[in-house]
């Protein structure tokens, strides 16, 4: 048998065929088919298999999930993006971009627009004051201090470094301008940093010029923390000052952005408390408190501070870490995020706090909150402000539709020491005569009148047309003694529902 001579002519298109199937085939292979990945270049989730349908939508999902999972993809972003910044400065990345003198700066539309003045929402930013007003007055009612805080972004005190090719539409107003407008009419008490950190930014960065210049940096956030502590003195003079020798003060190295795998080279500045003398709750409520989220959620206890007072905050990313400038001076510190707007009258009843602060962030007024928090219709239950004359009224009963943290039984509250659930709840539904119309719920102890009902109940209730109300009480607060539950109609009228009696098992 003959043996075939391989033309040499033949075998360079040969190899490219094989390189072909090869670069065709190797993708494929090494797809990322493992669930709940992100990409670290992007930084965003990657598209997951869509369930079947016969449309469109399905063939759309698949596309998605191929070209985000299809294998080396990460590398070619990666190699992208650095070339890209080596050869022509040019930073190619959905989140960031370059401004001037080295800076980078958020690179989202809302932002962008935000600094051109062009997407100050008048109608919400009105009806956040409102939330604000009706908040402080609530508070005020029960003889808590409330603090409002806006935390500006990098743009709105670097304005010179930000791009030069964005211009402002100086004919309109910022939304803190507007926002200092409108708040300026209430009587909250309000703090927006700007004139200080603009004075400050001379002599040290505040934020900084690479790594997460989407918030202030420690030095930045401690002249904004300087600002509520001089209402803290006024108000609670038994919580030491906030002092910088309190810190260690150093610089930490960074090599790559916060939010996404791009290179940098900065020192950031670091505060740390010297001596915390502070024990982490967080899991102690997380996993039974009622919330929208508990992003952000910490709590800390210091049983060494001069004082009893606790301190509840809401806040965003812009206050996240900044929990160690209240630890030591605090007994107790709450931080919870500030997407549980709905939920302010169940967590100022579950930690009885002496001082509740409101934070937000500049850029999230003109583009996630009008998304996540509608303040129309907000609803606070009024504190009892009324006297011990009850009306007994068969007609207006109430039914338990769960209880947790212990059991009820008849008018009596068990405890079982062993159960280490933290929050005893109780939820119910409560039913009166037309006459007696929309009753107010509320559980006395011997320290605190606490109120049953908080706005994202009350929706639910106005949604299903039934009146509930939940009692959620911290069981380290309970004790073996009486607690009145009652309710007050819109005449004004008093009707004693129960006196439970607290016992515990054993």
């Amino acid at each position: 048998m003959r043996m075939r001579k391989i033309d040499k002519k033949t075998i360079p298109s040969a190899a490219f065929i094989a390189a072909f199937f090869i670069v065709l085939v190797l993708p494929a292979a090494f797809m990322n088919l493992k669930p709940d990945q992100m990409s670290v270049y992007e930084n965003k989730k990657l598209a997951e298999w869509p369930e079947f349908e016969a449309s469109e939508d399905f063939m759309k999902g698949v596309y998605n999930y191929v070209n985000d999972r299809i294998g080396f993809r990460e590398g070619a972003i990666a190699a992208y993006t650095e070339a890209n910044n080596a050869l022509f400065s040019a930073m190619v990345n959905p989140l960031f971009m370059w401004g001037e003198e080295g800076h980078i700066y958020y690179k989202d539309k809302d932002y962008i627009a935000a600094f051109q003045h062009l997407n100050t929402d008048r109608q919400y930013i009105d009806s956040m004051v409102g939330f604000l007003e009706q908040t402080n007055e609530y508070l005020a009612s029960k003889d808590i201090k409330f603090l409002y805080f806006v935390c500006p972004d990098k743009k709105t005190i670097y304005p010179e470094y930000f791009p030069k090719t964005v211009h402002v539409d100086t004919g309109r107003e910022s939304v803190l301008d507007y926002l200092d407008e409108k708040m300026s009419g209430t009587g909250v008490e309000y703090i927006d940093p700007r004139e200080q950190l603009i004075a400050a930014k001379g002599d040290v960065l505040l934020y900084n010029r690479l790594y997460d210049v989407t918030h202030w940096n420690d030095m930045g956030a401690f002249i904004g923390h300087e600002l509520i502590d001089e209402k803290v003195q006024q108000w609670f003079p038994d919580v030491p000052p906030l002092s910088k020798d309190d810190f260690e003060i150093k610089t930490v190295h960074v090599d790559s952005l916060d939010n996404a795998k791009f290179a940098i080279d900065e020192d950031v500045p670091l505060y740390s408390l010297i001596n915390d003398e502070t024990a982490d709750y967080t899991e102690l409520l997380k996993t039974d408190m009622a919330c929208n989220t508990d992003t952000f959620y910490t709590h800390h206890i210091n049983q060494t501070a001069p004082n009893d007072r606790r301190l509840l905050v809401f806040t965003d990313s812009y206050f996240q870490s900044y929990q160690k400038f209240y630890d030591n001076r605090f007994r107790e510190v709450y931080f919870v995020h500030r997407q549980n707007y709905d939920y302010v009258q169940y967590f100022v009843n579950l930690t009885f706090p002496d001082m509740v602060i409101f934070e937000t962030a500049e850029r999230s007024i003109s583009s996630e909150m009008p998304l996540m928090s509608d303040f129309g219709g907000y609803y606070y239950e009024p504190p009892f402000k009324g006297t011990d004359d009850f009306t007994k009224d068969d007609s207006v009963s109430y039914e338990l539709t769960g209880v947790k943290g212990g059991r009820v039984e008849g008018n009596i509250i068990w405890l079982d020491p062993e159960d280490t659930t933290p929050i005893f709840v109780m939820d119910a539904v409560i039913t009166a005569p037309g006459s007696a119309g929309h009753l107010d719920v509320y559980a006395r102890t011997e320290d605190e009148c606490i109120e049953t009902d908080y706005c994202k109940l009350h929706r639910q209730s106005e949604e299903e047309g039934i009146s509930r109300f939940s009692l959620s009480i911290q069981r380290r607060f309970m004790s073996q003694q009486e607690i009145e539950l009652f309710a007050v109609g819109p005449d004004g009228r008093q009707y004693m529902l129960e006196t439970f009696e607290v016992r515990y098992d054993g």
